[in-house]
């Protein structure tokens, strides 16, 4: 929606009395809280799904507004109420006309589910009313309610507000269990009615993102938990508005948003974009080197002049990173500072698998329009999702994987360690390539200087671009990133959810075809899943991890997560080696890359070519597989030894993470 992030968050409160001793009959009562006057007919819950019609919205009861005349009332008659603290009822112990923890006639009491028509398959083996009744009955503990609040405002409100934008309008869809709580969901028969999603599903905890049934799959890495906090919410937006703020103009990269004038002339002469979305396409990967002569300016491409184990001083010509678009500093008009990077070719190989099939492997060259560095990497965006999540795990859950001797399969993993650029301490590494990057806000701050020549209190001055000799601010701070926005980009990253996994069927109608990334083989992928344990894949790829008590969002505490990492290096061998070292990492050692989500990333670029592996020189995951050598090579070797039809069922499997 235009303008999201102003005046257009809200929470929800949902009270549940089903598991309080001595209920007999429970009830919700839901409470909403929004920045401006609603009118009371934004609260729904139960989907038309005895409809044959209804495919989408379509609501079969309203539930009870506590005062009926908020519905109809010209205007908006339900006042503004404001938020409580996150987790803390508003009115616990009072109410409305005698509903304990109602605030006013604009909440709702919801105590039985409605009555509706019964469905059957009919001649065609579609879902459709059979003639039959069932009677409505009180609620119970487990019954699945669908629920989606709406924004339904006048026009002269949002206009007193300085908002010119939408009024009235749908928003998504959730699904609350009775007893338990609000649950990430798919749709089942009849006609994609909600279901919750079962634990193994959930790759990101409870807060897991549900399926899509919108074709809306480019959004998907854009999603915050399920169960974000009502006072997080406005965080998020907030912080996802400067994820896609241009640096220089304020402009929004999606139409009809207001310009962010606190993000404008924040960035330097030279650069290689001007947002984050300008690499992370959709919150993930950045575009693949696929053309001659294509310019790598939505990818990373790290330089040194020198390196020793652990050590690397910054090339005299580039710094620590190419920067290599620019502006005059005066008119602001594009120039050449000779500073390009382009894509030269490919060197090309091929590998054989045990049933005589050859995949061609290709490795990009690169060259550049001023001097070679002695030591470069070209570095791919990598996905933001459940980064906050991967911030949460505790460092001792992390550093329990680590071995002081190979396994069977030379399997090691090492952890890494980097300062923490405001305050000098050393701390366990966790983001980047090779794990280089010790928070969220050391990942937020640091790409801001390389990619965009954006600086913040972490890097004061474009002098850092020199190395941390000069990167202090008595060598002269210029003005970037303010500390709210610096914070607000961090929590972004924080609160961004996670797909669940699809790895159930959908309850598509009989003759509609599902949507690609929901046409789900339950066998194939189950088959898929043992093969990824018996290759031994998560040696590295560690399919479960635990989330510690101390996040500053409970969204993201004591959560079990699926990443499929151990946030570890690893040796990966000759050919994925760039000899380009960071803190402990050597050039063949490689954080294990998180896999959750992996499926998702041709639907997420939206048509841009992306690519996998640091330099996304792999087209398909059957190519990053086999450049996986070191302590991948055992692993590699026997995924080329799988049947036509096991690497199917393998790849099945990881195309429904």
């Amino acid at each position: 929606m235009a303008n999201y992030f102003q005046l257009r968050t809200w929470g929800v409160e949902i009270i549940d009395d089903s598991n309080v001793a001595g209920v007999l009959h429970p009830k919700l009562v839901v409470n909403q809280y929004f920045q401006q006057p609603q009118k009371g007919g934004g609260h729904v819950f139960v989907r038309g799904f005895d409809n044959p019609y209804v495919t989408g919205y379509g609501w079969m009861s309203p539930g009870d507004l506590l005062d009926d005349s908020t519905y109809l009332t010209d205007g908006a008659p339900c006042p503004v109420v404001a938020k409580p603290t996150n987790g803390v009822l508003l009115r616990p112990d009072s109410g409305y006309n005698g509903v304990i923890g109602a605030n006013d006639g604009c909440s709702v009491l919801f105590d039985t589910f409605p009555g509706y028509r019964d469905n059957s398959p009919d001649a065609n083996g579609v879902m459709a009313p059979n003639g039959k009744t069932i009677d409505a009955r009180p609620l119970v503990k487990g019954d699945v309610l669908e629920f989606s609040s709406s924004f339904f405002t006048t026009r002269e409100i949002m206009d007193a507000a300085g908002d010119s934008h939408g009024y009235r309008y749908y928003t998504n869809e959730m699904t609350y269990v009775m007893g338990q709580g609000l649950s990430p969901w798919y749709g089942v028969q009849p006609r994609l009615k909600n279901q919750p999603l079962p634990a193994a599903t959930l790759q990101g905890g409870t807060g897991s993102i549900s399926y899509d049934y919108a074709d809306n799959a480019a959004f998907m890495f854009q999603q915050p938990h399920t169960t974000i906090g009502m006072e997080n919410m406005q965080r998020f937006v907030e912080g996802r508005r400067w994820i896609h703020t241009n640096l220089w103009t304020g402009e929004h990269n999606e139409a009809d948003n207001d310009r962010n004038d606190a993000g404008m002339h924040l960035q330097g002469p030279r650069f290689n974009q001007s947002s984050c979305f300008g690499c992370h396409i959709n919150n993930g990967r950045s575009a693949a080197p696929t053309v001659i002569n294509q310019r790598l300016d939505t990818m990373a491409v790290r330089t040194a002049a020198s390196t020793e184990a652990g050590t690397y001083w910054p090339d005299s010509h580039y710094g620590v990173a190419v920067q290599m678009n620019a502006r005059s500093t005066t008119s602001g008009a594009a120039e050449n500072w000779g500073t390009g990077v382009w894509l030269a070719g490919f060197e090309y190989s091929s590998a054989v698998l045990g049933d005589g099939t050859v995949v061609e492997l290709r490795k990009p060259k690169v060259a550049f329009e001023g001097p070679t560095p002695t030591v470069y990497s070209v570095r791919s965006a990598q996905p933001m999702i459940g980064m906050g999540l991967l911030e949460a795990i505790p460092d001792a859950e992390i550093l329990s994987r680590v071995r002081s001797t190979p396994d069977e399969d030379g399997v090691q993993g090492v952890a890494n360690y980097s300062y923490d650029p405001e305050t000098g301490a050393v701390h366990l590494g966790r983001y980047g390539w090779k794990a280089s990057k010790v928070s969220l806000r050391h990942q937020v701050t640091n790409a801001a200087l390389l990619d965009m020549s954006v600086t913040s209190a972490a890097y004061p001055n474009r002098q850092c671009l020199a190395g941390s000799a000069h990167c202090n601010a008595t060598d002269g701070s210029e003005v970037g990133l303010s500390a709210e926005a610096v914070e607000r980009m961090t929590q972004y990253l924080q609160l961004l959810g996670v797909p669940a996994q699809r790895s159930l069927v959908s309850g598509f109608p009989k003759g509609v075809t599902p949507l690609a990334y929901l046409d789900a083989d339950p066998a194939a992928i189950a088959k898929g899943e043992q093969l990824f344990t018996d290759i031994r894949c998560n040696s590295c790829h560690v399919v479960e991890l635990q989330t510690g008590a101390t996040s500053e969002f409970a969204e993201v505490r004591n959560q079990t997560i699926k990443p499929y990492t151990d946030l570890l290096l690893h040796d990966m061998g000759d050919e994925l080696a760039d000899d380009f070292a960071e803190g402990l990492a050597r050039g063949n050692m490689w954080r294990t890359s998180p896999l959750w989500g992996i499926g998702y990333t041709e639907y997420v670029a939206a048509g841009t070519p992306v690519g996998y592996l640091h330099d996304s020189r792999a087209r398909n995951l059957t190519e990053a597989i086999l450049w996986h050598g070191g302590e991948g090579e055992a692993s590699k070797q026997r995924f080329a030894a799988l049947t036509a039809q096991e690497r199917l069922d393998l790849l099945a499997f990881l195309k429904s993470l």
